[in-house]
Parts: C-alpha cells; sequence; structure tokens
C-alpha cells in the first residue's frame, strides 16, 4: 500500500464526546498541523457511544475519516481498524482526552527521520495544572506485578523509573500509547495490537513486540502533550472491568506461563476493592 501521507492519527472515543472534541480542536489549532508536508490523516474510531459524540463529531469535523461501531468492542480491536487503513508513513496513537501542543507532532516526525533505528517516539505528558505525569516504565516482571496490584508501589520505583526526570531523550522499554509515534511499516509487520488484550497491556505487548523486532523506542521530552485522565476507563462498569482484569492475567500468563495464577487471589480482591469503591 502506498504511504501518501507523512503522519495518519489513531483515536479511539467512547461517550467522552467533550474530551475527543478538544483532542480534535488541539490538532487542528497548533502550528504543527500546518507546518507538516502533507497533511496528516485523522482517523477515529467510536465505540458505540450513546452520549451524541458521533453527530457533533460529523458536524464540527467532517473532513475526518469516522468509524462507527455497533458495539464496544475495546480500545485494541478499535484502534487496529484505524491502524490497518492508515496511509501515513507514521502512525500516531493518540488517546481522546489529550490536548497537543505546539511541536509536539513536528518534533516526533523529525525524531524519527532522523534516528532510523528507533521504530517509535513519545511524548512527555502533563496533567493540566502542568504536572509531570510519568508514562515511561520497564517491562514489567512478575514480581512488579504483585507490588502494583497490591499497592506496595515503593517496592516498584525501578519498574515505575521513578528516578527519571522525563528531561532529557532517553531510549526506554515502553511508553503507553496516550501518545505513541510508530513507523508504519512496522506495525503493519507484528500485526498491529494483540485484541487479546482489549482495553489494558495492549500497549506492553506492543512495544515488546516493536522491540522484538530489533527497534528500539525512545521519549523525547521537547514534544508536549497534556492528559486529563482515563475518563472512559473510570466509567467502566463491572463487565469493562472484569475485561481489564483479565487482560492483566492474560499479560502475565502468557509471559510468566503457570507461576501467573499466583497472582489471581490477588487480582480478584483488587477487582472487588474498585468495583465497590466506584459504586
Amino acid at each position: 500500500m502506498p504511504l501518501d501521507v507523512i503522519l495518519s492519527i489513531v483515536i479511539v472515543n467512547w461517550n467522552s464526546r467533550k474530551d475527543t472534541l478538544d483532542c480534535l480542536h488541539s490538532i487542528f489549532n497548533i502550528f504543527d498541523y500546518r507546518s507538516i508536508k502533507t497533511k496528516p490523516e485523522i482517523i477515529l474510531i467510536d465505540n458505540n457511544s450513546v452520549d451524541g459524540s458521533v453527530e457533533e463529531i460529523k458536524e464540527k469535523f467532517p473532513d475526518i475519516i469516522l468509524i462507527k461501531n455497533k458495539t464496544n468492542a475495546g480500545y485494541a480491536p478499535a484502534a487496529n481498524e484505524g491502524m490497518k487503513i492508515a496511509k501515513g508513513k507514521y502512525v500516531l496513537l493518540l488517546g481522546n482526552d489529550t490536548e497537543l501542543t505546539d511541536g509536539s507532532l513536528v518534533n516526533c516526525i523529525n525524531f524519527l527521520e532522523n534516528n532510523s533505528q528507533a521504530g517509535a517516539v513519545g511524548a512527555k505528558l502533563l496533567f493540566p495544572d502542568g504536572r509531570l505525569q510519568g508514562n515511561c516504565k520497564k517491562f514489567p516482571t512478575l514480581k512488579n506485578a504483585f507490588y502494583t496490584y497490591l499497592s506496595l508501589d515503593r517496592l516498584n520505583r525501578v519498574y515505575d523509573m521513578a528516578s527519571f526526570k522525563y528531561d532529557e531523550q532517553l531510549k526506554v522499554d515502553q511508553i503507553a500509547t496516550t501518545f505513541l509515534m510508530i513507523r508504519n511499516e512496522i506495525l503493519q509487520r507484528i500485526n498491529f495490537f494483540d485484541t487479546q488484550y482489549k482495553i489494558l497491556y495492549n500497549d506492553v505487548d506492543l512495544c515488546k513486540k516493536i522491540c522484538n523486532e530489533g527497534y528500539e523506542i525512545y521519549f523525547i521530552p521537547d514534544a508536549v502533550v497534556y492528559h486529563h485522565g482515563s475518563h472512559s476507563t473510570q466509567k467502566a462498569g463491572f463487565e469493562l472491568r472484569k475485561i481489564m482484569y483479565m487482560d492483566i492475567f492474560w499479560y502475565y500468563k502468557n509471559n510468566f506461563g503457570f507461576r501467573a495464577y499466583f497472582l489471581l487471589p490477588v487480582l480478584f480482591i483488587r477487582f472487588l476493592i474498585v468495583l465497590i469503591a466506584n459504586k
């Protein structure tokens, strides 16, 4: 398939009309959009929203490619729909609860253009009030999973890269797909997201597949993006949360075998606590 644009931006929406509209406005408003040599294509996949998202997006952004799903199959399957039709040399996976700043797109494109060994690049994420939001981690071990889901974060400082100040360019294991720009040729080769992970850990698995292809993943500090938070998952009910926790288990089962079964009681208790807390 010929690549006739430099960048494709893939966004998934589920009942987050305001966040998604703000995200789209930020793309069209920044200088990057005008400075890139060929106009980026924007592919938005809606997972059966019922909050008026589709209607307002169609009205305000008629030029974007809009895919309307009849069910909510999860983030990874929806994102794959967008990546499979993307025409750009680079594909940006972008959270619908983000707002771009000047330089965020063009700096990442320039980095990939000038670093052939880089398969993907991520940006600095900030909360809306300007606080730093860490988005880089090591690849997790099973021990890290126990610490995470027992809320023993102080024991996960190496995994969480807690000492990293996000003020320098750095090769990393994984970056959240809240903002991750990837070479399209690599995505085609690794077959996009593994849809076994519908909501969680698809980004970890994707980064691992990129690295297994012999490419490197980088964080660069001069691409800055505001991230409001995972509003869609915060609204998740019992069925979606069950899928999220199955995603967690399957990642560790696929990577660490039978030992992952020891994690099940921890995940079950955590699942119940989260459900009760969100009632």
